[in-house]
């Protein structure tokens, strides 16, 4: 697995790898600024109507003011949080140029198939983002939880998130792979895993997705071999 992030790495370079990159980063952060907007007007509307109900939360109430800046803190959180899979979601839609670049200077006697249709990358990456939103929020009271344990909580966070990525990158490269040379079903959870602890890292955190789509890819391809 180390092998195969360290080549992933290594042709981070490449313009098919940036532009999946500023593309679906320049669409989730639309997403995000969207997200906070619509929350933060939602939340207008909620103390509007609990105004006639409270005079504690009238307009000029400090309580009304901490509470909207709790409001505002958790939402900026939230969409932080839920950032990472709309970007990766978004990833999914531009990932074909990546699996050429790799398997152009690393795999030429691999015959790929055609990139699938716009609509099939559209749904494989709809399909990610709406999981992920799913698990994550399912699991968010355990993973609350888990952060008065640091080493648990973030483990979880870590093997949850990197399941559902390695397994979604995983389908994705499979298309393109000819039929005779998939012959296992592997788990690339741990691929998964080490890309959402990349997350963590601030400006790397935006080529997370791009290096485990590439590090699956040389998994997968070697497998070949």
């Amino acid at each position: 697995m180390i092998k195969d992030y360290l080549l992933a790495f290594n042709q981070i370079k490449d313009p098919r790898f940036w532009k999946p990159v500023i593309c679906s980063t320049l669409l989730s952060s639309i997403i995000l600024i969207l997200f906070l907007f619509l929350g933060s007007s939602t939340g207008d509307l909620i103390f509007e109507y609990l105004n006639s109900y409270f005079d504690f939360l009238e307009k000029d109430s400090w309580v009304r003011t901490v509470i909207k800046v709790i409001l505002a803190v958790f939402l900026f959180i939230l969409g932080f949080f839920f950032f990472n899979s709309i970007h990766a979601g978004f990833l999914g839609l531009f990932m074909d140029g990546v699996i050429d670049a790799v398997n152009e200077k690393h795999y030429p006697s691999i015959s790929l198939k055609p990139a699938p249709k716009t609509l099939t990358s559209a749904i494989i990456a709809t399909r990610l983002v709406v999981l992920s939103l799913v698990v994550n929020l399912i699991a968010t009271p355990i993973f609350i939880i888990g952060w008065f344990l640091p080493p648990i909580g973030i483990a979880m966070q870590l093997l949850v998130n990197g399941y559902l990525l390695g397994k979604e990158y995983q389908a994705a490269i499979d298309q393109r792979l000819p039929s005779e040379l998939i012959h296992k079903a592997d788990s690339f959870t741990l691929h998964g895993s080490l890309g959402t602890a990349i997350w963590l890292v601030p400006i790397l955190n935006l080529f997370a997705p791009v290096l485990v789509c590439a590090s699956i890819f040389h998994a997968r391809a070697k497998e070949t071999k």
